[in-house]
């Protein structure tokens, strides 16, 4: 018999108590390590319901005060058929996404303009989660600072407190809207040079808006010291106060954020906090006024450099370069564009702008002009910078002149404020920490180091900033880098060669970091991950890692799966993706889960279409087709729309009695392997076992020497299996996808290695019914297609790679030109 629990149930009567961290895993009561996996819910929450915030409309949105975020990411009603699908498909960790505008949209005082409507709706979401075995952790998600400066994220009111005018930033270049620059195509002249494109927003971070916002936030003490807000205090007593704009932003935030953990804490389901998504440093640190760093900044579209955005944002002309696509390089300089703002200016005037207090400095002018960072020189109509080096260092009084880096003085600090208010009222709290994207972290000891000599050696280090990061760590520490395939999110093309961007931006030659054919891809996934969790220990020492976020655009290949039904180039990329993950045993939250995904808009956020599932219908007179491979299941509610759910639901072992060493899955074959290694503590172990499944009886004691395994129906439900274990007792329940493993308890410190094996009994015709289902759809498989189905099966059984396929392809080709033109010189 089973137990009581799925494998893949997370709930706390299942781990036998909370999740908890032990090292660098997370552990049940019973001391099995916990692997962790599951998807992001949902860039839905990006957007408001009302108005209707899909980024390509425009009606009501500059209303940023009054809108609301009810049913994001899905109505109640509806959260039952998504949590037993996250459950059917073996993803029971949820990257819950929650955006600061969606819980302070109102203003920035807690006590009075929270939406206290939507924190109920998401204490209610979060508890639904333990009925299905689901945990998640709060991501406090942002791109670009704002919805309102090209992302996702920030409350509009903000820029308000920094003076900014968020109507004028299209007209004055300060941002990359994108329903706003729809609008300014449809109804002006576009220089036909000028795509836009769904990877153009990224582009935001460097413009006006963005970077001036992320500076003030992290660093507007040291930078504009002059800037001042009046606020409510926080705690709600006593009479307004003044304070700078850095700690009116952060507290705002924080508190806000805050609010939500106190709701949330003590429900079982929710186990941590994510201080922010993909931060960014703004103007800290800054490479060049007068020129972005190509090599970490993506140049695409309008791309003016600082000096040139400070211009614009006050209204004066400039000659803007502007990038397109290209190669070997991703971008180039297509031609220089005449951006003109015609005396418009990104900043408020005196009036309209009630949150900075008088007399502080001149206000409706450019923060940065009024701190002396920048003048303008009538003559030559440039903006002339008195001090290239402003953004390195500090400003205060008393500091003037210190050296600043981000990490150390700006996001440690932060990180150390933020964990400490959401873990408030739950010490168990787990806080998930990222750095800036397609960054290492840098060193971050555990305790603060003293001694300069000791704090000087820590810092040996080139695969990260030069710096150590010296603030107090927060407890329950666990590092959630994300993970993306560069080249194919910007190119949005996938063929036979895959790119180490990786690499190639921190000086690999160019041929180094090639890679050709899918066994390949998957070696070039398992060496960009590999760096990330080698770099990620040696800066933080033992602690958990989740990839927080890592996908595929699925509208790739000028969206040709959407045309035909064949997503194999996608479901290429996943596989390698997830099968370079499985190959440091890392957990993750796949990129994403959206039930609103839709052909026409995708995720309905600046053209992303990265949803494993569609809610599109498959009709005849639809256009768009789903997923060849997901046709059996599109009556099923659990599977319906289903985009790669092939290699995305794979068996894995949840739960183990000891730690992970190897595992691999053939998706092809459905043969599955898994390795593990086991601390000593018991009796003798038994001899291995295959085929009949044993009878195995399982209560609480025997868990710490149980190892439950996922096995999913969508994959094995037709077959009988093979199962093999090297040592123990197994049993298999398909109606809860689960096998168990138990390994008999064993002596001393000694540990012991196991193995486990599952095989179909019929991969024979299983693989022969894969390959007919391919040719059905019409999907290529060259040169697979020149053979019969049945030799096609058989390569698919004997597991050769791609590379050795077409290498034998090839030869035998040459073979018979080389018998021909024997032939005929022969004959002749």
């Amino acid at each position: 018999m089973v137990g009581k629990f799925p494998a893949q149930d997370l709930s706390d009567a299942a781990l036998g108590g909370p999740l908890t961290i032990q090292g660098d895993h997370f552990v049940d009561r019973y001391g099995r390590v916990i692997a962790l996996r599951g998807l992001n819910v949902s860039p839905a929450s990006k957007l408001p319901t009302e108005p209707n915030g899909l980024s390509h409309l425009t009606d009501g949105f500059f209303n940023h005060r009054t809108v609301t975020f009810a049913g994001r990411p899905f109505p109640l009603d509806e959260a039952p058929l998504h949590f037993r699908r996250l459950r059917a498909w073996g993803m029971p960790l949820v990257r819950l996404l929650v955006t600061w505008e969606s819980l302070a949209h109102a203003g920035p005082d807690p006590n009075e303009d929270l939406d206290l409507e939507y924190i109920a709706y998401l204490k209610a979401l979060v508890q639904l989660m333990p009925a299905y075995g689901i945990k998640c952790f709060v991501c406090a998600h942002q791109d670009v600072w704002s919805r309102y400066s090209g992302g996702s994220g920030a409350p509009g009111w903000t820029f308000e407190a920094a003076g900014l005018d968020i109507e004028a930033f299209t007209e004055t270049g300060a941002a990359y809207v994108h329903g706003q620059d729809e609008l300014r195509r449809a109804t002006g002249l576009v220089d036909e040079r000028e795509a836009s494109g769904p990877f153009v927003w990224p582009s935001g971070y460097q413009k006006l808006a963005a970077s001036t916002m992320a500076t003030l936030f992290w660093a507007g003490d040291a930078f504009a010291p002059n800037l001042k807000c009046r606020r409510n205090p926080i705690n709600g007593h006593g009479d307004a106060e003044t304070v700078s704009i850095q700690t009116h932003l952060q507290d705002s935030f924080v508190e806000a954020f805050g609010r939500l953990a106190d709701e949330l804490a003590g429900l079982e389901a929710c186990i941590g906090f994510e201080s922010m998504n993909e931060p960014h440093r703004g103007l800290i640190n800054l490479h060049n006024f007068h020129g972005w760093n190509y090599e970490t900044d993506l140049h695409i579209g309008h791309y003016p450099t600082l000096a040139q955005s400070l211009a614009l944002g006050s209204g004066y002309a400039q000659h803007v370069k502007f990038y397109v696509k290209s190669w070997p390089w991703p971008t180039r300089v297509s031609h220089k564009s005449f951006v003109d703002p015609k005396g418009r200016s990104a900043w408020l005037s005196v009036d309209s702008n009630a949150s900075w207090e008088e007399g502080k400095h001149d206000m409706g002018e450019c923060v940065w002009r009024a701190h002396g960072v920048w003048q303008w020189d009538e003559k030559k109509q440039v903006a002339v910078v008195p001090d290239e080096t402003y953004f390195d260092v500090d400003h205060r009084p008393g500091r003037e002149g210190t050296p600043i880096e981000w990490y150390r003085d700006f996001y440690g600090p932060f990180l150390e404020k933020f964990t400490e208010r959401v873990s408030r009222k739950s010490t168990r709290q787990m806080n998930f920490v990222e750095p800036i994207p397609n960054e290492f972290i840098p060193p971050w000891p555990v305790r603060q180091i003293e001694d300069k000599d000791e704090k000087r050696q820590s810092q040996k280090q080139t695969y990260a900033v030069d710096t150590v990061i010296d603030t107090k760590r927060p407890s329950n520490f666990v590092y959630a880098p994300h993970f993306y395939d560069l080249n194919v999110l910007f190119s949005k093309h996938h063929a036979f060669m895959s790119v180490n961007v990786q690499g190639l931006s921190r000086g690999m030659f160019i041929l180094n970091a090639l890679y050709f054919g899918a066994q390949a891809l998957r070696r070039n996934y398992r060496k960009q991950i590999g760096n990330v969790v080698r770099h990620g220990k040696a800066s933080l020492g033992p602690v958990p890692l989740i990839v927080g976020e890592v996908g595929i655009s699925f509208d790739i290949n000028d969206r040709h799966a959407f045309k035909t039904g064949c997503y194999d180039k996608q479901r290429e990329l996943m596989s390698a993706l997830i099968g370079g993950m499985e190959d440091h045993q890392v957990g993750f939250t796949l990129w994403n889960y959206n039930p609103h995904n839709c052909f026409e808009y995708g995720d309905g956020w600046n053209k992303e279409d990265f949803s494993i599932i569609n809610g599109d219908e498959d009709t005849e007179d639809n256009p768009h087709r789903q997923d060849y491979r997901n046709k059996a299941y599109e009556n099923d509610e659990l599977y319906r729309g289903g985009r790669v759910l092939d290699v995305v639901i794979r068996p894995y072992a949840v739960k183990i009695a000891g730690t992970p060493l190897r595992s691999h899955w053939n998706d092809q074959t459905l043969r599955y392997e898994f390795e593990w290694v086991s601390q000593g503590g018991g009796a003798t172990a038994v001899q291995a076992t295959t085929g009949t499944k044993s009878s195995l009886h399982i209560d609480d004691k025997d868990k710490s020497c149980l190892t439950e395994v996922y096995i999913p129906n969508y994959h094995y439900a037709k077959h009988d299996l093979r199962v093999t274990v090297s040592d123990g007792d197994w049993s298999y329940g398909a109606d809860q996808q689960t096998l168990l493993v138990r390994h008999e308890p064993h002596t001393g410190k000694e540990t012991r290695q196991h193995r486990l094996v599952v095989e179909i009994c019929d991969v024979g015709k299983h693989t022969l019914q894969r390959v007919l289902a391919r040719r059905e759809a019409g999907a290529a498989n060259f040169p697979f297609d020149l053979v019969s189905p049945q030799t096609e099966a058989w390569f698919d059984q004997a597991d050769f790679s791609g590379e050795l396929i077409l290498l034998i392809f090839l030869a035998v080709v040459i073979a018979i030109l080389a018998v021909g033109v024997h032939a005929v010189y022969g004959l002749a």
